[in-house]
């Protein structure tokens, strides 16, 4: 049959193109959230990630935004005592959901300060198996016209400060909503426009 095109043997695996995509798209959300980029520009470079078709393409999107920053990443099983305190105080965790799902489970934390942005999209945020540094761990939604689940231990207190607009922003009846005198906590804030935010146990 001969040899293909260079550009069939050089095709990316879908798997790496979409896991470069949510990081880029992690990166732009964090870039807003910043003030670095406009709502405008965003929405441009967030579309523009959405429709790229090679690694390439959604570098170029995000090479203005110090893409040599290096970010936290996950060591297998469980973190000790030092890499749990670290969190605290360290660069605000940023998670972007655009017209899709997002799932962040195992032990993904990696500071108390974590900004999530869901679009007509489902975003589902998972503490179970999460070390938790000691004290608050703050957690700011926003919510457009999309769905985001916060799933806790029955043990690990919540207070809920996220104001809902033409939305819902709940605790599920069996979420311990009591903060007092607990040595770590969730604080869940932001903003739910036209969604939806729970937090449940399971």
């Amino acid at each position: 049959m001969g040899n293909f095109p260079s550009r069939f043997q050089d095709a990316e695996a879908p798997a790496s193109i979409d896991r470069r995509r949510q990081a880029v798209m992690d990166r732009l959300t964090e870039a807003f959230s910043s003030d670095a980029l406009d709502m405008e520009e965003y929405e441009r470079r967030a579309s523009a990630a959405n429709i790229a078709s090679t690694t390439l393409d959604l570098d170029l999107l995000v090479a203005d935004l110090d893409l040599s920053r290096p970010k936290p990443v996950a060591s297998p099983g469980r973190r000790t005592a030092s890499d749990v305190s670290d969190r605290r105080g360290g660069p605000e965790q940023t998670v972007a959901c655009i017209m899709g799902e997002r799932t962040l489970s195992g032990d993904w934390l990696t500071s108390d300060r974590v900004s999530t942005f869901t679009l007509m999209g489902n975003t589902q945020i998972d503490l179970r198996d999460v070390s938790l540094p000691a004290g608050p761990t703050r957690i700011d939604i926003f919510t457009l016209m999309g769905e985001t689940v916060i799933m806790v231990p029955r043990d690990l207190p919540v207070r809920m400060t996220a104001t809902p607009v033409m939305a819902e922003a709940r605790l599920n009846r069996d979420v311990n909503g009591n903060t007092r005198d607990a040595d770590t906590w969730i604080e869940v804030g932001g903003m739910v426009v036209m969604g939806s935010l729970v937090v449940k146990t399971v």
